[in-house]
């Protein structure tokens, strides 16, 4: 195993264009609490299961694919054409939980997947098996996913150096940056216009020029967006596959001047990731400008509560297409206001495309509602994803589930509504993307700026870095963050010259306090904002923040028909649901109406779900009795009997066996 690369490294250590850097993800350790217990079960259950299906030949198929491309084994391909990312993921999450743990046997496992990998790549840089297997020509189809896969490749191997030093992962990826740039030198044809569809590649070439500092890596990723949109399909296209040229890959207009969000959620969250990398890099006020319209158009418009940026299972765009036709779409954002509960589609992937895009826009435009955004998506629609045992996974991510039914969308690989799965050879994508962030969320606690700490998200850890001045900072945080919202922070170590600490008061934090050494900090805390204190600060300083968490009845925008007379709750960053186990029994969920008035308590429930804060109060019963085939009927005009309720976090549904559930519920007086 070489661990030696025949480049010279030239690393970038900072993007000129952004606002805040990122802190070593070393620096941040958890300490105890939720997340604590989160990373815990993510390294110890979710990172071993995920190897044993990837490398299972009934599971994903995943190294035995890697195997014969490598020629160790004999066979066919088998799964998605994307099932290299299962890899290149697990890889990168690997590197992480390793690095954090110190497991020694872990370092072997991620060195001999290198290794295998490695084996896998061509001479001239090409690295994908679902072609080298198959025996399929290179870019013949988009559908494919080469550069995608190729892109997770890079992503992992940069992280891989980043953390650990070694080049042996590093020197893979250069290979395959060099390829990509021999393969779009020039002009590009039509054709190879449209194969980072699902564009990874874009982030991924954006972090192997920060990692080696060779310009060419960035001008490739700025060729992919540049050309985003370039090649809208024309009459003479009408054969083309209904992912080329369109909407659905954000094909139909220059990314420059768009000014919504279209198309397949997941393609599209991957772009503005990858176009807001290389605004850090540029500057770009045009892009900037661009992709400050399209994340308006999705937190005004079409954003569900609980951060999901997928409405619409298979459908059409609502764009015109030049007359020709339309655009078929799946997995996609739907039109403005249309935020359907059951039937909404919500893939797990986009949830974390939507944290992600938010992090990059923090570093760009330090803004309070951009962490707002990141966090309410990470406590609803990203850990919603994973079961509490951390051995199986949604692939969507829906606001209401009847109980019983067949759902008109379930799939028979297992990207049905109610239960979640376990991935084999096709719903593969959702377990690892939920298992890197996870294990990579404390790395966006904290940013930096030259003379700031900026503390973005709660939750108990240490931090030891330094500003990008190269004052050296160490704290304590201490807090039971998400379920209270009291926050104390310790100096341990602060250099002698004056800086600021910056801390993000969620738009939720109506009210909230700030004490230095027991007094009045004195600073202006307006909700939804970063509050500043800039002061000389001295080892034992503490800082308490105190977030009220008053439980917050929500309504929707009146255009969103689907919630008319609906109600939601939310205590703090916390997204609330009502599952039948929590009503009485024979109670249909819908009959249960929320009062606009109610009032809620918060009790902490350290035994069930693996602890959680509930919150109790009484609703009302609106009786409907039964309905058979009636579609409608007269109103009863029955009178309201109160009941008692218990609403639960809406990440632990569908943890205590099947069961009726609804974010939204039917709102009365």
């Amino acid at each position: 195993m070489s661990t030696t690369t025949h480049r010279k490294l030239s690393i970038k250590k900072t993007s000129p264009h952004r606002q805040l850097s990122p802190v070593p993800m070393a620096s941040v350790r958890w300490t105890k609490g939720f997340w604590a217990n989160r990373f815990k079960n993510n390294s110890e259950v979710s990172l071993p299961h995920l190897w044993n299906r990837l490398a299972a030949p009934e599971g994903g198929h995943v190294l035995q694919n890697l195997r014969i491309a490598a020629g160790l084994d004999k066979g066919k391909f088998a799964g998605e054409s994307w099932a290299d990312e299962w890899m290149a993921k697990w890889i990168e999450s690997a590197i992480v939980i390793q690095t954090y743990t110190g497991n020694k046997e872990l370092e072997r496992q991620i060195d001999e997947a290198i290794d295998l990998v490695a084996k896998v790549q061509c001479p001239d840089g090409y690295l994908a098996s679902q072609t080298v297997v198959s025996g399929e020509k290179r870019f013949t189809d988009p559908h494919d996913h080469e550069l995608y896969t190729m892109g997770h490749m890079i992503t992992a191997a940069v992280l891989h150096h980043r953390l650990t030093g070694k080049t042996n992962f590093l020197d893979i990826a250069c290979k395959i940056g060099d390829y990509v740039c021999q393969l779009y030198a020039g002009e590009v044809s039509r054709h190879m216009i449209y194969f980072p569809f699902n564009p990874s590649i874009i982030m991924a070439m954006v972090d192997l020029y920060r990692e080696t500092g060779e310009q060419k890596y960035l001008d490739a990723a700025q060729g992919f967006v540049d050309r985003r949109g370039s090649a809208p399909r024309q009459q003479e296209d009408k054969l083309l596959h209904d992912w080329m040229g369109g909407d659905l890959c954000q094909d139909r207009i220059p990314l420059r001047e768009e000014t919504e969000m279209v198309g397949h959620s997941v393609l599209s969250t991957y772009l503005y990731c990858g176009a807001a990398d290389i605004v850090a890099e540029t500057g770009e006020l045009a892009l900037l400008d661009a992709l400050k319209k399209i994340w308006h158009d999705f937190t005004t418009r079409k954003r569900f509560i609980n951060g999901g940026a997928c409405a619409v299972p298979m459908g059409v765009s609502n764009r015109k297409a030049g007359g020709l036709h339309v655009d078929v779409i799946h997995e996609a954002t739907g039109p403005e206001y249309y935020l359907p509960n059951a039937l909404s589609y919500n893939e797990t992937c986009a949830q974390v495309g939507v944290f992600m895009w938010g992090q990059r826009m923090t570093e760009l435009e330090p803004a309070s509602s951009y962490a707002d955004i990141m966090e309410e998506t990470l406590y609803a629609g990203i850990l919603s994803g994973v079961q509490l045992d951390g051995a199986s996974w949604f692939y969507r991510n829906i606001l209401r589930w009847h109980g019983g039914e067949t759902h008109p969308y379930k799939e028979e690989h297992c990207r049905c509504t109610c239960t979640r799965f376990q991935p084999g050879r096709e719903a593969i994508c959702c377990p690892t993307n939920l298992l890197r962030t996870i294990a990579q969320f404390h790395g966006y606690l904290y940013s930096t700026s030259n003379n700031a700490l900026w503390v973005h998200h709660y939750g108990a850890n240490t931090l030891n870095t330094a500003l990008a001045n190269g004052q050296i900072i160490a704290l304590d945080q201490e807090t039971n963050y998400p379920w209270d919202g009291r926050i104390s922070m310790t100096l341990k170590q602060a250099s002698n010259d004056p800086f600021e600490i910056r801390l993000r008061i969620p738009k939720w934090a109506v009210g909230a306090t700030l004490k230095i050494n027991s007094k009045d900090a004195g600073v202006d805390l307006a909700h939804g904002t970063y509050a500043s204190i800039k002061r000389r600060w001295a080892a034992g300083d503490v800082l308490e923040l105190d977030l009220p968490m008053t439980p917050r009845v929500l309504v929707a925008h009146p255009l969103i028909e689907e919630l008319r007379n609906q109600v939601a709750v939310m205590r703090g960053p916390m997204l609330y649901c009502l599952e039948e186990h929590d009503i009485p029994q024979n109670m249909p969920l819908h009959e249960v109406h929320l009062p606009r008035d109610v009032k809620l308590t918060p009790r902490h429930l350290p035994d069930e779900l693996q602890g959680i804060t509930v919150l109790e109060g009484t609703a009302k019963r609106f009786v409907q009795g039964q309905w058979g085939d009636d579609l409608y009927k007269t109103w009863p005009g029955s009178q309201a009997e109160l009941t008692p309720i218990r609403l639960i976090p809406y990440y632990a549904w569908a943890n205590r066996g099947p069961a009726a559930m609804s974010v939204w519920l039917s709102a009365c007086d």
